[in-house]
């Protein structure tokens, strides 16, 4: 097998109408098609990254996301690898039970097309990396078949290093996340709404803060209530995640494990979760983090940690330690390459088997 091709990432631009993309929806309605699939449809993009292609001539092509399948080209005989980031079927299952209304409506439809749509998705690749057992597992029950692994998401721990304890201000809780991502808006309505009023009852100075892309615009209906505010994205987020006094992740939406607690973990920030964003990471209630299963305890668990800076600390260096052991970027790196050079071979064999076959 020849050596791999150099790296190489191509950032293409292609406008994008919105309009045109919700008229692509509407159009796939009656048909089997998912509306995430049909809202990221490109002619434009098909076409960038066929030009890439032929320019490159790689040896594996490394897909994000299910929808990105569309734009590989169909003349490509290399492998594919995709990483969908989440299991869409176990995704909308969990949106139609916690979504508003509307998020409801629009889960009920896409659950019942990714049912049957994600897992031939999975059989036009040549292997799928979930970063969650349960991800994967939800995807292998709709096709048995498919080739897939466990990569877990990483940290630079060189990065994220644990903080000295003179970082850390006083009474400060935060939320880190893009806040286009809709399940990010759901944690910190969840929390705004039932647990800070809680915390700030029992801890008067407490702050909070929500940290990254678009915090301010998607967030605005929260500006000016006191304790609250919204920080826009910045390009290092250890610093805040250092200073703050506890992390939060309440997601009751979504899937896979939530890269937040695993920054958090490696700071050094004693972090409370609820159940879902930690996944199937292999984390114990009370050592390595404390998870709430309604708001009422997660208040408690925040209002907890924020008085006792022993125990936060005792959990933050079991934290930090699971973290270097098991998802330091050098460790799961080495686990997607692994992946990566194992699909390649496995093409490699069968080309050579289907040669001497014909000769």
């Amino acid at each position: 097998m020849r050596n791999l091709n150099t790296y190489c990432k191509s950032v293409v631009h292609i406008p994008h109408s919105s309009v045109k993309a919700l008229m692509q929806c509407i159009e796939v309605l009656p048909t089997r098609t998912p509306l995430r699939i049909a809202y990221c449809r490109s002619k434009a993009a098909e076409e960038a990254v066929r030009q890439v292609y032929e320019a490159v001539q790689p040896d594996v092509m490394f897909v994000e996301r299910w929808r990105a399948l569309q734009y590989v080209p169909e003349e490509a005989e290399v492998p594919v690898v995709c990483d969908p980031t989440d299991s869409m079927t176990l995704y909308n299952r969990r949106l139609m039970k916690a979504g508003a209304w509307w998020e409801r409506l629009v889960g009920w439809e896409e659950y019942r097309k990714f049912l049957l749509y994600e897992g031939k998705l999975a059989r036009t690749v040549d292997v799928s990396v979930f970063c969650s057992r349960v991800d994967m597992e939800c995807v292998k029950e709709q096709a048995p078949d498919v080739q897939c692994d466990l990569v877990p998401n990483g940290v630079d721990c060189g990065r994220y290093f644990f903080k000295d304890e003179s970082e850390e201000e006083r009474d400060t809780v935060i939320f880190t996340g893009g806040f286009q991502y809709p399940p990010n808006r759901h944690a910190v309505r969840f929390f705004m709404e039932k647990v800070f009023p809680v915390v700030r009852r029992k801890v008067p100075g407490v702050r909070f803060l929500a940290v990254g892309n678009a915090a301010s615009h998607k967030l605005r209906s929260y500006q000016g209530r006191d304790g609250f505010e919204a920080i826009d994205f910045v390009p290092d987020l250890r610093p805040y995640l250092a200073k703050a006094t506890v992390a939060v992740a309440p997601l009751t939406v979504g899937s896979g494990v939530s890269l937040k607690v695993l920054e958090a973990f490696a700071t050094g920030t004693a972090v409370v979760a609820t159940p879902m964003p930690c996944g199937d990471l292999p984390v114990r209630n009370g050592e390595h983090l404390l998870i709430a299963e309604e708001a009422g305890e997660f208040a408690e668990y925040v209002s907890k940690l924020l008085q006792d800076a022993q125990l936060r600390r005792r959990i933050a260096v079991r934290a930090r330690r699971l973290v270097e052991e098991q998802y330091d970027w050098e460790i799961v790196s080495g686990k997607l390459q692994r992946v990566i050079e194992e699909a390649v071979g496995r093409k490699v064999v069968t080309e050579a088997t289907a040669s001497v076959a014909s000769a």
